[in-house]
Protein backbone atom coordinates (compact mmCIF):
# COMPACT_ATOMS: atom_id res chain seq x y z
CA UNK A 1 0.00 0.00 0.00
CA UNK A 2 1.17 3.37 -0.94
CA UNK A 3 1.60 5.90 1.55
CA UNK A 4 -1.18 8.19 0.42
CA UNK A 5 -3.01 5.13 0.15
CA UNK A 6 -2.73 4.12 4.04
CA UNK A 7 -2.97 8.01 5.24
CA UNK A 8 -6.39 8.17 3.16
CA UNK A 9 -7.63 4.70 5.28
CA UNK A 10 -6.21 6.12 8.21
CA UNK A 11 -8.01 9.43 7.99
CA UNK A 12 -11.50 7.87 7.02
CA UNK A 13 -11.38 5.67 10.20
CA UNK A 14 -10.34 8.57 12.36
CA UNK A 15 -13.38 10.23 10.94
CA UNK A 16 -15.53 7.09 11.71
CA UNK A 17 -14.31 6.61 15.04
CA UNK A 18 -15.57 10.74 15.58
CA UNK A 19 -18.37 10.37 13.42
CA UNK A 20 -20.14 7.36 15.39
CA UNK A 21 -19.89 9.83 18.89
CA UNK A 22 -21.59 12.67 17.14
CA UNK A 23 -24.20 10.85 15.92
CA UNK A 24 -24.41 8.85 18.76
CA UNK A 25 -27.53 10.07 21.54
CA UNK A 26 -26.94 12.45 23.91
CA UNK A 27 -24.27 14.27 22.31
CA UNK A 28 -25.82 17.64 21.65
CA UNK A 29 -24.30 20.03 18.91
CA UNK A 30 -24.09 23.04 21.31
CA UNK A 31 -22.88 21.50 24.02
CA UNK A 32 -19.53 23.56 24.90
CA UNK A 33 -15.89 21.45 24.07
CA UNK A 34 -13.07 22.68 26.32
CA UNK A 35 -11.40 24.24 23.47
CA UNK A 36 -11.52 28.38 23.54
CA UNK A 37 -15.55 27.62 24.29
CA UNK A 38 -16.22 25.67 21.08
CA UNK A 39 -19.10 23.89 20.29
CA UNK A 40 -19.44 20.36 18.99
CA UNK A 41 -20.81 21.98 15.92
CA UNK A 42 -18.25 24.57 15.85
CA UNK A 43 -15.14 21.72 15.89
CA UNK A 44 -16.95 19.57 12.95
CA UNK A 45 -17.97 23.20 10.86
CA UNK A 46 -14.17 23.82 11.27
CA UNK A 47 -13.64 20.27 9.93
CA UNK A 48 -16.08 20.44 6.90
CA UNK A 49 -14.42 23.93 5.93
CA UNK A 50 -10.54 22.87 6.37
CA UNK A 51 -11.38 19.59 4.34
CA UNK A 52 -13.11 22.23 1.72
CA UNK A 53 -9.34 24.02 1.40
CA UNK A 54 -7.28 20.99 1.47
CA UNK A 55 -9.47 19.18 -1.17
CA UNK A 56 -8.69 22.01 -3.76
CA UNK A 57 -5.37 22.21 -2.88
CA UNK A 58 -5.04 18.54 -4.01
CA UNK A 59 -7.08 19.67 -7.17
CA UNK A 60 -4.64 22.70 -8.23
CA UNK A 61 -6.99 25.25 -9.46
CA UNK A 62 -6.98 28.67 -9.22
CA UNK A 63 -10.51 28.94 -6.52
CA UNK A 64 -8.05 27.05 -3.77
CA UNK A 65 -5.79 29.86 -3.39
CA UNK A 66 -8.77 32.26 -3.77
CA UNK A 67 -10.87 30.61 -0.98
CA UNK A 68 -7.60 30.02 1.66
CA UNK A 69 -7.15 34.12 1.12
CA UNK A 70 -10.66 34.59 1.98
CA UNK A 71 -10.48 32.41 4.96
CA UNK A 72 -7.29 33.75 6.28
CA UNK A 73 -9.17 37.17 5.65
CA UNK A 74 -12.37 36.29 7.22
CA UNK A 75 -10.26 34.90 10.66
CA UNK A 76 -7.77 37.56 10.95
CA UNK A 77 -8.34 39.77 14.28
CA UNK A 78 -6.20 43.01 15.03
CA UNK A 79 -5.47 41.18 18.73
CA UNK A 80 -3.01 38.41 17.84
CA UNK A 81 -4.64 36.56 20.94
CA UNK A 82 -5.21 33.22 20.05
CA UNK A 83 -8.89 33.15 21.95
CA UNK A 84 -9.44 35.56 19.43
CA UNK A 85 -8.32 34.35 16.46
CA UNK A 86 -10.50 30.89 17.02
CA UNK A 87 -13.36 33.20 17.95
CA UNK A 88 -13.39 34.50 14.39
CA UNK A 89 -12.30 31.08 12.69
CA UNK A 90 -16.06 30.00 14.31
CA UNK A 91 -17.88 32.87 13.07
CA UNK A 92 -16.52 32.72 9.59
CA UNK A 93 -17.32 29.26 9.46
CA UNK A 94 -20.84 29.51 11.12
CA UNK A 95 -21.48 32.63 8.32
CA UNK A 96 -20.92 29.92 5.95
CA UNK A 97 -22.41 26.44 7.22
CA UNK A 98 -25.11 28.25 10.15
CA UNK A 99 -28.18 27.42 7.94
CA UNK A 100 -26.97 23.46 7.63
CA UNK A 101 -29.20 21.76 10.15
CA UNK A 102 -27.01 19.56 12.18
CA UNK A 103 -28.22 16.05 10.03
CA UNK A 104 -26.94 18.16 7.04
CA UNK A 105 -23.59 19.40 8.05
CA UNK A 106 -22.84 15.93 9.40
CA UNK A 107 -23.94 14.75 5.62
CA UNK A 108 -22.04 17.85 4.55
CA UNK A 109 -18.90 16.51 6.25
CA UNK A 110 -19.23 13.02 4.72
CA UNK A 111 -19.49 14.44 1.32
CA UNK A 112 -16.75 16.45 1.78
CA UNK A 113 -14.55 13.74 3.45
CA UNK A 114 -15.12 11.36 0.22
CA UNK A 115 -13.78 14.32 -2.26
CA UNK A 116 -10.83 14.92 0.16
CA UNK A 117 -9.58 11.33 0.18
CA UNK A 118 -10.60 11.10 -3.83
CA UNK A 119 -8.25 13.93 -4.62
CA UNK A 120 -5.79 12.84 -2.38
CA UNK A 121 -5.35 9.96 -4.18
CA UNK A 122 -5.34 11.22 -7.29
CA UNK A 123 -2.68 13.21 -6.38
CA UNK A 124 -0.51 10.65 -5.14
CA UNK A 125 2.99 10.52 -2.83
CA UNK A 126 5.17 12.12 -5.02
CA UNK A 127 2.76 15.36 -5.84
CA UNK A 128 3.71 19.02 -3.70
CA UNK A 129 0.79 21.18 -3.09
CA UNK A 130 0.14 24.46 -1.81
CA UNK A 131 -0.85 25.75 1.67
CA UNK A 132 -1.10 28.43 3.94
CA UNK A 133 2.41 28.47 4.84
CA UNK A 134 3.30 27.52 1.31
CA UNK A 135 4.39 24.79 -1.19
CA UNK A 136 3.96 21.27 0.80
CA UNK A 137 3.91 16.99 -0.24
CA UNK A 138 0.67 15.81 -0.38
CA UNK A 139 0.98 13.38 1.96
CA UNK A 140 2.07 15.74 4.76
CA UNK A 141 -1.15 17.93 4.43
CA UNK A 142 -2.80 14.46 4.69
CA UNK A 143 -0.89 14.02 7.50
CA UNK A 144 -1.57 17.20 8.85
CA UNK A 145 -6.06 16.85 8.02
CA UNK A 146 -5.77 13.66 10.58
CA UNK A 147 -3.89 15.76 12.94
CA UNK A 148 -6.40 18.35 12.78
CA UNK A 149 -9.19 15.36 13.04
CA UNK A 150 -7.55 14.14 15.74
CA UNK A 151 -7.29 17.08 17.82
CA UNK A 152 -10.33 18.87 17.20
CA UNK A 153 -12.08 14.95 17.80
CA UNK A 154 -10.27 14.99 21.09
CA UNK A 155 -12.37 18.46 22.30
CA UNK A 156 -15.67 16.88 21.29
CA UNK A 157 -14.47 13.53 23.31
CA UNK A 158 -13.49 15.43 26.10
CA UNK A 159 -17.12 17.10 26.43
CA UNK A 160 -19.00 14.02 26.00
CA UNK A 161 -16.68 12.68 28.59
CA UNK A 162 -16.08 9.57 26.63
CA UNK A 163 -13.25 7.13 25.58
CA UNK A 164 -11.32 7.68 22.21
CA UNK A 165 -11.01 4.58 20.57
CA UNK A 166 -7.45 4.78 19.18
CA UNK A 167 -5.67 2.58 17.11
CA UNK A 168 -2.28 2.22 15.40
CA UNK A 169 -3.25 5.04 13.22
CA UNK A 170 -2.32 7.55 15.94
CA UNK A 171 1.10 7.14 14.67
CA UNK A 172 0.39 9.74 12.04
CA UNK A 173 -0.71 12.34 14.53
CA UNK A 174 2.53 11.41 16.72
CA UNK A 175 4.97 11.73 13.91
CA UNK A 176 3.39 15.40 12.76
CA UNK A 177 3.66 16.23 15.79
CA UNK A 178 7.75 15.57 15.57
CA UNK A 179 7.62 17.11 12.14
CA UNK A 180 6.42 20.16 14.16
CA UNK A 181 9.66 20.02 16.34
CA UNK A 182 11.15 23.01 14.61
CA UNK A 183 8.43 24.91 14.00
CA UNK A 184 7.14 24.91 18.02
CA UNK A 185 10.66 26.62 18.94
CA UNK A 186 10.88 29.00 15.26
CA UNK A 187 7.25 30.39 16.13
CA UNK A 188 8.11 31.77 19.29
CA UNK A 189 11.46 33.19 17.77
CA UNK A 190 13.29 30.62 20.00
CA UNK A 191 16.73 28.67 18.40
CA UNK A 192 15.97 25.52 17.02
CA UNK A 193 17.58 22.88 18.91
CA UNK A 194 20.28 20.67 16.66
CA UNK A 195 19.16 17.37 17.87
CA UNK A 196 16.21 16.24 18.77
CA UNK A 197 14.96 14.23 21.85
CA UNK A 198 14.76 10.37 21.80
CA UNK A 199 11.22 8.95 21.97
CA UNK A 200 10.64 5.36 22.90
CA UNK A 201 6.92 5.28 23.13
CA UNK A 202 3.66 2.88 23.58
CA UNK A 203 1.43 2.63 21.00
CA UNK A 204 -2.19 1.35 21.48
CA UNK A 205 -2.09 -1.71 20.69
CA UNK A 206 1.69 -1.76 23.05
CA UNK A 207 3.61 -1.92 20.13
CA UNK A 208 7.45 0.18 21.11
CA UNK A 209 7.38 2.91 18.71
CA UNK A 210 10.94 4.99 18.75
CA UNK A 211 12.63 7.79 16.97
CA UNK A 212 15.59 9.90 16.98
CA UNK A 213 19.04 8.77 18.75
CA UNK A 214 18.88 6.31 22.01
CA UNK A 215 21.98 7.70 22.79
CA UNK A 216 20.55 11.49 22.96
CA UNK A 217 20.73 12.65 26.28
CA UNK A 218 17.12 14.29 26.51
CA UNK A 219 14.49 11.50 25.81
CA UNK A 220 10.87 11.23 26.32
CA UNK A 221 8.97 7.83 27.12
CA UNK A 222 5.12 6.69 27.74
CA UNK A 223 2.41 6.35 25.43
CA UNK A 224 1.98 7.62 22.06
CA UNK A 225 -1.19 8.94 22.93
CA UNK A 226 -0.05 11.34 25.81
CA UNK A 227 2.69 12.72 23.56
CA UNK A 228 -0.43 13.25 21.00
CA UNK A 229 -2.31 15.01 23.36
CA UNK A 230 0.62 17.40 24.54
CA UNK A 231 1.94 18.21 21.01
CA UNK A 232 -2.09 18.90 20.11
CA UNK A 233 -1.90 20.94 22.88
CA UNK A 234 -5.18 19.19 24.71
CA UNK A 235 -3.29 17.94 27.82
CA UNK A 236 -0.37 19.78 29.86
CA UNK A 237 2.39 17.55 29.95
CA UNK A 238 2.08 17.05 33.80
CA UNK A 239 -1.34 15.15 33.78
CA UNK A 240 0.13 12.82 31.01
CA UNK A 241 2.22 9.92 32.12
CA UNK A 242 5.15 10.78 30.10
CA UNK A 243 8.43 10.87 31.24
CA UNK A 244 10.64 14.01 30.31
CA UNK A 245 14.30 14.22 30.52
CA UNK A 246 16.62 16.66 29.36
CA UNK A 247 16.37 20.60 28.79
CA UNK A 248 15.52 20.38 25.54
CA UNK A 249 12.45 17.66 26.05
CA UNK A 250 11.14 19.51 28.72
CA UNK A 251 11.14 22.91 26.34
CA UNK A 252 9.71 21.42 23.66
CA UNK A 253 7.02 19.90 25.48
CA UNK A 254 6.28 22.96 27.34
CA UNK A 255 5.63 24.95 24.10
CA UNK A 256 4.69 22.05 21.51
CA UNK A 257 2.04 23.31 18.98
CA UNK A 258 1.01 20.88 16.30
CA UNK A 259 -1.37 23.24 14.87
CA UNK A 260 -0.03 26.11 12.37
CA UNK A 261 -0.86 29.83 13.85
CA UNK A 262 0.25 31.79 16.39
CA UNK A 263 2.19 30.65 19.74
CA UNK A 264 -0.62 29.38 21.64
CA UNK A 265 0.31 28.12 24.97
CA UNK A 266 -0.98 24.71 25.89
CA UNK A 267 -3.19 24.30 28.70
CA UNK A 268 -2.48 24.57 32.56
CA UNK A 269 -2.04 21.30 34.33
CA UNK A 270 -5.45 20.37 35.24
CA UNK A 271 -7.35 21.31 31.99
CA UNK A 272 -8.25 19.59 29.16
CA UNK A 273 -7.53 21.89 26.60
CA UNK A 274 -6.26 25.45 25.84
CA UNK A 275 -9.27 28.39 25.41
Amino acid sequence: MSQMEQLCTDLREEADALRALMTGAGLAPDRVTPFMGWTVRNSLSHIVTIDRLATLAFCDIPKAAEERRAFAAGTTQPSTAPIDRYRAIADYEEARLGLLSWEQLIAAWDIGLDQLIAAARAAGDDARVEWFGGAMRAPSLLSARHMEVWAYGQDVFDAAEADRPDGERLRNVVEFGLKTFGFSFANRGEPVPTTKPYLALISPGGVEWTWNDPAAGDRITGSARDLALVTTQRRHVADTDLTVEGPVAARWMAIAQSIAGVPMDGPAPGRLACG
